[in-house]
Formats: C-alpha cells, structure tokens, sequence
C-alpha cells in the first residue's frame, strides 16, 4: 500500500520547452521535438507494419509500454479509421505509471489541430488516476483503449495475451531503466502472438539483446528526425487471424436487467449478432425499480476486488454520461454516528478524486441518479429481443442448442451468456435471491440525493426512498416496509416523513456470499454474469466488457487477479480449499 492509496502519483511537467512537454522525474520527453505525429507513424505504425497487419482481421491487438500523453493512440485511432477492416476490432492495452490529468494531455494535444475530433473524443473519456487498468471504447470506431495504470512489471504480469503488435516507447533507457529489463523483454514475448512486431526508437544495446534474449529476431532500420537508427522485432511463427467464437450463429444471453443489457450492448459494439431472451415489455429483476443512485463501492484497500469494482463505476459513469435516463449529479452519505463518520473522513482522504467530506458529510461528487428502465432500454437498443421461458440448453462442437420449459429447441448459438438475476442460481448454486423494497412520497425532494443506510432521492414528481433487503424472493409491497421508511425519513427528512405514498414497488437482486459480482466462464460456451447484489447499474458495464471481450477473442479489460476473485470458480475452490485444511 503507498501513500497515494488506489491512485497513481501524476506525471511532473515541465512546459519550459515550445515543443512540448517533459517529464521533470525521468528529465526527458514525451515525444519529438521535430514532430511528435510523425514519429509515431515512422517508428510505431509503419514499423508494425500498420495497417497492412489489420487487413481481414477480426481481432487485432497493440501493446503499448508507455502510453504518456496518448499521443500514440491518436495516431494508431486515425489510421484505423481510414483503413479498419468491415467487421475489425482494434484494442490499444497500454502502461503508465505516472498519468497525464485531462488539461494537461489537451495542452498537449493543441499541437496537431488535425487530430481534434480524435483528441476531444479521448479528452472526454480521459480516466481518474486509479491504478490498474482503466477501459476506455469508442463504439463508433470499434476502438478500445486499456490503460494500465501501474509499474510496467505489475501491469504486464496482470495482463494477458495474444498481443499482436508492440509500441515500446518509454523514456530513454538510461533514465527509466525499468521499463526496458529483461523481465520486461520475456514477458513481452509471452505475451506476443505468432508473429508479433515491435517498434521502438532505441537502438540500446542491451535492448537489442534483451529482445533477443527473450526470444524475438530483431533488426535496426533507418531511425526519425535526428536519431541515426531505430530498431525493430518479430516474433517467431506465422501470424493466424483470431476469433473466440468458434462456431456460427448469434450470441445469446438471458436476462433483459442491466447486466443483459450490458452484454448486449457491448457484443453490439462489435458487431455481434445477438438474441436477448426475456420479456420484450420491460427489463427484468430489480432494474425495473422507479430510480437508483449510481455511486462506488468504498473500500480503504489496495486489493484486486477494489481495483476492479472503483475502475467498473468509473467506466458506468462515462458510459452513462448524456444517455436518457441518467442524472449526473453528487450523492450526500450521512454518518450514523461518530464512527461511521471518521470512516468516511478516512475514505475522503483515501480516494480524494472522487470524494469530499465537508460539513460532516461525505460528498461523492462523481455519483448520480438514474431511472433504470430507461438506461436498460438505451443500452438494449434495437437487439433481436424473443420472449420465452428458456428450459436447458446442450452444448457441442457446432454451438449451443437452447430449449424451452416445452423441450422445443428455439435457438441455435455460438455462446450463451446466463445474465437472469437471481434466476442464475439455477447455473450457479452460490448465487441467492435478496429481496427489496421502495417507496415514493410525495413530498419536497432533497437537493441532492441521500443516502445513511437507506437513501432518498428525486423519482418523477414525488421522492423515492428505500431500500429493504431480506432473504428470499421478493413479496409484494406491504405495509411494514412503507412504516420503517417513513421512520427512517423523520429524522433526516421530516417534511418528507408526513408525505402520502404515491407508489410502492419490491423486487429481487441476485446476491452472493462475499457481495462480489459472479463473471466469467462456465464452460467452452457458456459463461455468467450475474451475483451483482444493489450494484448492478454501477459494476455490469464493465464486468460485460470484459467477459465480451474473451469470448471474441479480444484483449485485456480486467486485470488477472480480478477476474479470479471475481470468477464464478471461486467459491467451489475456497471450500476446496477448507475442506483440504480440515483434513490434513
């Protein structure tokens, strides 16, 4: 754990010079003084031999070792514009370990006026200073940026491959001698598809047989500007295109809740041709709920779970960001006593970028407020939508059969995708129901939303307090629940205690022993995301990302460590692993 807590220590500029800007800790800079764009396209681009290595390809992945200003990716971003393949992907995996803030990348950037649509694009989803990997996508472009936010050895030990091109472009070896260590160099080549090319600008001799040494054929070439030489290298094998899915026909996933709706529209992203099975009229389980607040799980700990679940709200907030139905705006947490408030004073000073304690309260300045059918129903979009009760499914080597409670087969798929809320405890035995209930007063909203164990927020015309939580299925809404709201609300909102209910509505969340999310694979053609508790809107997008992205064979989204301790095995191997304590 390091004094910044879960964010990276920023890069330290020097403006002094007009060709850009340098880094004050390593004393060198960003790009070159002679033309920065350039030398992208001389020393990266062309040396990959871009974009003839993208022709026909599905799937096609750059690593990158220094993302700095990302001034690499505008230029990677503007030649696959003009020459990506009809049903191509393009993912960028990149490290920094000290991050450019957003003013800073545009002051940047204020040199190459003809990448300012690409710039302003990227500007507008520039990530926190989080550390791990922050997922950035440009669906438009079919373009997916990964920034791993680390120290270059932990980064690349998190991420995984194949990676079919290489943009080496840290700080001159001399002045960031970890970023070029042999480490580095095999685990590069681990990484590394048959056939992968590197592109670098030094011509260090221990670069050279660095790269050797881990197994790569490496060349100099004809170096940019004032640099006599670069160098360049090619991993052993013969490139082969790539596709997770192995057999035809559509992606299927049931579930029409947020986490159904996150796959649908991250597989639509691709161009995936997808079927979402559940009821066409509204989305199921507790996303159907009047209203809900969108804010980050907090957690003083530097550990894998945390990592994922804060980069996961950050990446549901730049998703959501101008969609229908979402309310950028802060979220009030009020203490319940003196020991929840020096918790939340610790959590201020933990995670200073999105949180404020002022006025003894906690202001999530980054949260909001949403209505959740109207997100589900933007991200479902156009999707082909059947309405039936699925019974089983049988899995072979040309695709996935799925049946229904009849036994008739209604669907032939290349994957299936178990997104059924609490319903996917019949895939996944750890997964329970958890009951809840809500209730809309009218009354005079707060100014801002508020939370202190239950929450209050605008719904419509009237206010929208909840939750319960109970074990089991969902009841209907009753008369005790509307009682304890009405208690919780007199002291905090006592105007809004005397209010007449105007609406009341339960539901059910899908909840699992340790309240973690459930993603990733089942099966060679069967996976689940599912388990996400009163989380769903806040941790799906990004968990859909990442479980999309292996079954189409994409790049990296989550680190490693967090899809184990998010993986769907995790439970079976921790009482595999009690029981082998027990008996040795």
């Amino acid at each position: 754990m390091t004094p910044d807590g879960l964010y990276c220590q920023p890069a330290l500029l020097d403006w002094s010079a007009e060709s850009g800007p340098r880094a004050r800790d390593y004393g060198d800079v960003y790009f070159s003084a002679e033309d920065g764009l350039e030398e992208t396209r001389a020393v990266f681009l062309r040396a990959c031999g871009l974009p003839d290595a993208w022709a026909g390809r599905r799937n096609y992945t750059v690593g990158e070792l220094g993302f700095g200003t990302g001034l690499n990716a505008l230029g990677l971003w503007q030649l696959w514009r003009e020459t990506r393949p009809d049903d191509g992907w393009l993912d960028l995996v990149s490290i920094e370990k000290h991050p450019l803030d957003r003013a800073s990348a545009a002051r940047a950037f204020a040199a190459w006026p003809q990448l300012g649509e690409l710039a302003g694009r990227l500007l507008a989803q520039w990530p926190s200073r989080l550390k791990g990997p922050q997922r950035l996508v440009f669906p438009e472009d079919r373009f997916a940026i990964t920034i791993f936010q680390d120290e270059v050895e932990a980064a690349l030990a998190q991420m995984d491959g194949p990676v079919d091109a290489w943009f080496l472009d840290g700080f001159a070896p001399d002045r960031n001698a970890a970023m070029w260590s042999q480490p580095v160099f095999n685990r590069i080549g681990e990484l590394s598809a048959p056939g992968a090319r590197i592109g670098t600008f030094t011509v260090a001799g221990f670069v050279r047989r660095g790269l050797a040494e881990a197994g790569f054929s490496v060349a100099k070439r004809p170096g940019f500007g004032r640099k006599r030489e670069r160098l360049e290298a090619i991993w052993p094998g013969e490139t082969v295109a790539r596709s997770g899915l192995q057999a035809a026909g559509p992606v299927a996933v049931i579930g029409a809740g947020i986490a159904g709706a996150s796959l649908v529209h991250a597989l639509a992203a691709r161009g995936i041709e997808t079927v979402l099975i559940g009821a066409a009229d509204a989305p199921g389980g507790a996303s159907n709920a009047p209203a809900g607040l969108l804010t980050p799980r907090l957690e003083k700990a530097d550990r894998p779970h945390v990592r994922a679940t804060m980069a996961a709200f950050d990446f549901a907030r730049r998703l959501y960001e101008g969609r229908d139905g979402f309310h950028a705006e802060p979220v009030i947490r009020l203490p319940r006593d003196a020991r929840e408030a020096a918790r939340f004073a610790v959590l201020a000073d933990w995670l200073p970028d999105h949180l404020d304690w002022q006025d003894d309260r906690l202001v999530i300045s980054c949260g909001g407020r949403f209505e959740p059918s109207r997100l589900v129903s933007g991200l479902i979009g156009a999707c082909d939508r059947q309405d039936w009760q699925f019974g089983h499914h049988e899995a072979g080597g040309d695709g996935v059969r799925l049946f229904d409670r009849d036994g008739v087969c209604r669907l032939e798929a290349a994957h299936l995708v178990i997104a059924a809320g609490a319903a996917s405890q019949a895939f996944h035995g750890d997964i329970s129901p958890s009951a809840g209930q809500v209730a809309v007063f009218e009354g005079p909203a707060p100014a801002s939303p508020v939370s202190w164990g239950h929450y209050a927020c605008r719904a419509g015309d009237g206010v929208l307090v909840g939750a319960t939580h109970l074990r089991g299925e969902a009841a209907a809404p009753d008369d005790e629940a509307e009682a304890s709201f009405r208690t919780a609300i007199a002291e905090r909102l006592p105007d809004l205690a005397l209010g007449r209910v105007t609406e009341r509505w339960s539901g059910v969340r899908a909840s699992t022993p340790d309240r973690l999310p459930v993603a990733g694979m089942l099966g060679d053609r069967l996976s689940i995301l599912s388990g996400f508790g009163s989380r769903g809107f806040a941790h799906a997008p990004l968990l859909a990302e990442d479980l999309v992205s292996r079954i189409t064979g994409g790049a990296s989204v989550l680190a490693a460590d967090a899809r184990v301790v998010l993986g769907p095995q995790r439970f079976a191997e921790r009482r595999a692993r009690k029981a082998g304590q027990t008996t040795g």
